[in-house]
């Protein structure tokens, strides 16, 4: 294999949906969903102290945050799609446009248990949970594009890049109001 079938192979991966685009309203729903579940948990990540790290209440506050966000944004959306649409939800959509919050708090609370286990510094496992949040974040572009059924661009990635500034930007006000 060459590299560039490799590289294209990658590139069609990241920008490409299997099922193909999704309607809209999906797209919007999932990538709010995605949003939302990152900027959370990057500042249940950045808000821990070394001590929860160390006694594993950071890993726990990541999960809980995680799951309450995951179960209050389907019951958000099923409420209001039953109240202003009056129609039926659909349930398995609204698990699977909603699973973006569940996967936002994975990796980061995995990477802080990690650290309560003392397999991992404290402040390496915090540092490594910030910055995939952070990537994650900066990547709002590129999986809103993906979401559409677009490709990518060197313009993509500079607004994924301010998007992960104005994120860090809402958590640390976040933080400080809060501390």
């Amino acid at each position: 294999m060459s590299t560039p079938g490799i590289v294209g192979s990658l590139y069609r991966r990241v920008t490409t949906r299997k099922a193909g685009v999704l309607p809209p309203h999906r797209a919007t729903r999932r990538l709010s969903a995605y949003v939302y579940g990152n900027v959370l948990v990057m500042t249940v990540v950045v808000a821990a102290s070394p001590s929860s790290i160390a006694n594993g209440t950071a890993a726990l506050l990541v999960i809980g945050t995680t799951l309450t966000t995951f179960l209050a944004h389907i019951f958000a959306d099923a409420v209001a799609a039953g109240t202003v649409d009056d129609d039926s939800v659909d349930w398995r959509e609204e698990l699977r446009d909603s699973l973006p919050i569940a996967s936002s708090g994975v990796a980061p609370s995995l990477l802080l248990a990690l650290a309560w286990l003392e397999v991992l510094p404290g402040a390496l496992a915090q540092g490594l949970a910030g910055g995939l949040v952070t990537l994650r974040i900066a990547s709002i572009p590129v999986v809103a594009e993906r979401l559409r059924g677009r490709g990518l661009s060197f313009r993509l990635v500079l607004a994924g890049l301010a998007t992960a500034v104005l994120a860090a930007v809402v958590v640390v006000v976040k933080v400080y109001l809060t501390h």
